[in-house]
């Protein structure tokens, strides 16, 4: 009988386990997911434009002769814009990897023994000290991370 139990709380043990690492896998890939799509969005010629949106740029109609573009010049641009895409799928593949990397390290890390409640009070109070610093104290005090004083001349 006793042997049953074991074997019982030693499956609960490993199902457990095995739980955790799946959250962990799973927030990896939320992460490499959002870090996909803000790299992405940060490529050139896709993205939101929201700064497009919000000043866009004035239409001109008129073109000089002078004002236009060689070909030679067209291809090298284009060449470029090709050459950044490679280098930004380059760079989403690896972050990819570096989130799978640190994805499997946080299975290893005893999260318990770090995040108990002493320890999880004290982030929170330094995240809260931290906010009101960055984003409070500058309007009631001259702080070098503050906003730019404006002249009013």
């Amino acid at each position: 009988m006793d042997t049953i139990k074991e074997t019982i709380e030693e499956k609960k043990k490993h199902a457990k386990k095995s739980l955790l690492k799946v959250v962990a896998v799973a927030v990896s890939t939320g992460l490499l997911a959002v870090g996909a799509v803000a790299a992405l969005d940060n490529i050139q010629g896709q993205g939101s434009g929201i700064s497009e949106i919000s000043e866009p740029d004035p239409v001109v109609l008129e073109i000089d002769e002078a004002d236009m573009a060689d070909e030679s010049e067209s291809e090298e641009d284009t060449q470029e814009e090709k050459k950044r895409g490679f280098f930004s799928w380059l760079k989403i593949w690896f972050y990819g990897m570096l989130t799978g990397i640190a994805g499997f390290f946080a299975t290893k890390i005893p999260w318990k023994k770090i995040f108990n409640k002493r320890n999880l009070i004290i982030l929170i109070v330094l995240v809260v000290i931290f906010l009101l610093g960055k984003y409070v104290l500058p309007y009631y005090m001259d702080v070098p991370w503050g906003p730019e004083p404006t002249n009013a001349n």
